[in-house]
């Protein structure tokens, strides 16, 4: 009978350190502006604000892949460049090409968290194709 709560004691803290272990890898990453190639005068840039300012997104570390109100892996799956680091920015791209997609084009996505940042807010750049998204993530 005494094996029963070491065993469930012992569960208990493997699970606990594993927890603590991968707390604070990945990112919860809120929208601040959004910025268009064609300037203000862009017409689907009022649409894209109202649809993504405030919103909020995760991004895996390990994987690169982003979730939430944005996204970078629909068909493809993104390249980690850096993991980020004191010294480097996190770094991922995505790309598509025409015939991987549902034949509308080509696209590019980047993301670049400041990782090195000495905040707990550390600024983000979501670039998709000529739209530039802008922000902060924190660790979760």
């Amino acid at each position: 009978m005494t094996r029963i709560p070491f065993f469930l004691s012992f569960v208990l803290t493997a699970t606990a350190t594993a927890s603590f272990a991968h707390a604070g890898t990945d990112y919860r990453c809120t929208v601040e502006r959004i910025y268009d190639a064609d300037g203000e005068k862009s017409q689907l840039i009022e649409g894209q604000r109202k649809l993504y300012m405030g919103k909020e997104f995760t991004v895996d570390r390990r994987s690169g892949v982003m979730i939430g109100a944005l996204k970078n892996s629909y068909i493809t799956e993104p390249v980690m460049v850096d993991r980020g680091s004191k010294d480097n920015s996190f770094k991922a791209v995505t790309t598509m090409h025409r015939d991987q997609g549902v034949g509308a084009g080509s696209t590019v996505s980047t993301l670049v968290v400041k990782e090195y940042a000495e905040s707990p807010q550390k600024p983000f750049a979501f670039l998709s194709d000529d739209t530039v998204y802008f922000g902060s993530c924190v660790h979760f």
